[in-house]
This record gives C-alpha cells, sequence and structure tokens, in this order.
C-alpha cells in the first residue's frame, strides 16, 4: 500500500505544482494533472484495501502503533469510496473541470493600476504583501481592487457550474452540499454542528467586535472601515 500510494501520490503532486508554477515543457499539462489524480483518487477508493484494512483491525493481531495507521487506513479510504455511481461520473467531472479552471487562473494576467504608475503585474502573494505593507491608502486599495478581480475571473471561467456539480455529487452521497461533506470528512462532524461552534465564537466577539470597528471608524475615517 505505501510504495503505491507513494508513487500516485508523487506523480499527482509533480502535475500540481507543475500546472500551478506554469512549468514548461511536455511533460506538464492539465490532461496529465486530472489523469494522475484520477489515479491516486482510484487507487484510494478501491474497496478491497477497505475490507483489508478492517479485516486487519477485527483481528486484535496488530500493535498499538499498528492499529493506530490501520485505523488512518481506515478513515482515509472510507473518505475515497463512493457507493453512488452518479456521484463517481460527477467526481470525474468535477477534476476536469478543476483542472481547466485551474489552468485559466494560471494564465491570468493579475495585477494592480498603481498610483503613478499604472498596471502592475503581480502575483496574488505580491498583492497581499503591499496590502498589509505599503504606507499608500491608494496602493492598499489598488491592491485589494486587484485581488478582488480574482473572483470575477473565476466566476466567468466555470466556478458557478463547479459549485453546482460538488453540491450534487455530496446530495448524491446524503450530504447536504459539498461544504458539509468536506467538513464532515475533514472533522468528523457536520456542518450543523460547525455553525453551532461558530456561532458561540461570533456570539462571543460581537461586541468587541463592534467597539473595534467604531474606534476604527472614529480615528480614521469610514472609509477606513469599509
Amino acid at each position: 500500500v505505501n510504495t503505491g500510494y507513494e508513487k500516485v501520490h508523487r506523480d499527482f503532486e509533480e502535475q500540481f505544482w507543475g500546472t500551478k508554477m506554469g512549468l514548461k515543457g511536455g511533460e506538464f499539462s492539465v490532461e496529465k494533472l486530472n489523469e494522475t489524480k484520477g489515479k491516486m483518487e482510484a487507487f484510494l477508493s478501491e474497496e478491497p484495501r477497505l475490507e483489508e484494512t478492517c479485516r486487519w483491525l477485527k483481528s486484535d493481531i496488530a500493535n498499538e502503533e499498528q492499529t493506530r495507521t490501520l485505523k488512518v487506513f481506515e478513515r482515509t479510504f472510507g473518505c475515497y469510496i463512493m457507493s453512488d455511481l452518479g456521484a463517481k461520473d460527477l467526481r470525474k467531472e468535477i477534476t476536469e473541470l478543476e483542472g481547466t479552471l485551474a489552468s485559466a487562473r494560471g494564465q491570468m494576467k493579475l495585477g494592480a493600476h498603481l498610483p503613478g504608475e499604472g498596471f502592475k503585474e503581480m502575483s496574488s502573494v505580491q498583492l497581499r504583501n503591499r496590502m498589509s505593507a505599503s504606507a499608500s491608502e491608494e496602493e492598499r486599495r489598488a491592491c485589494y481592487e486587484g485581488m478582488k478581480s480574482i473572483g470575477a475571473f473565476v466566476c466567468a471561467n466555470g466556478f458557478p457550474e463547479l459549485v453546482k456539480m460538488r453540491n450534487s455529487m455530496a446530495r448524491k452521497l446524503g450530504y447536504v452540499d459539498f461544504y458539509d461533506y468536506k467538513v464532515t470528512q475533514a472533522e468528523g462532524f457536520n456542518k450543523a454542528r460547525l455553525f453551532e461552534i461558530l456561532d458561540k465564537l461570533v456570539d462571543g466577539t460581537r461586541d468587541i467586535v463592534k467597539s473595534a470597528h467604531e474606534a476604527l471608524t472614529k480615528e480614521k475615517g469610514k472609509e477606513a472601515s469599509e
């Protein structure tokens, strides 16, 4: 299992970072990214692997360390196995659309119209750094607008359809939506429970946030708190 997973995961990681960083050469492409991701997920979703894991857990042969490892296997395989054929088909379509969107995003001309400089091409990291470090309010706002343009770009390049497909897949598997699916897999409890926790956080900090917002507006002006 370790050797097999290491190979499919490494192949996927190489394609992920190669396409993410826009590396040139025939060895990196969205098609190969989708292919390697599909192979990795296929490896993790093979039901015999989960069945064998469960047999070892029930055998009482494994020591404490091995049992911990087997439980990680059990949870991981359980997250990838889908009993609904429609959900499986949607996952393949989702992977393809994710790759297409990531490729388009990687080619997006991102930057900001800086005061006195005109448009300057910058990465999202550079934009965020300027937003947090620049002494110029105009420059910070320009960088913010640059970052905000990513939202409009991805919405024009398939993101709304991706959200619909993800939610459809999750509902076929018995979840409320894709967020509920991801939270449950990652945390072991559903999104309803998560929002109960977050509601307590909001209630406990609302007055502090309101006070801080009012103080900022009073000291720096209304625009500072937008």
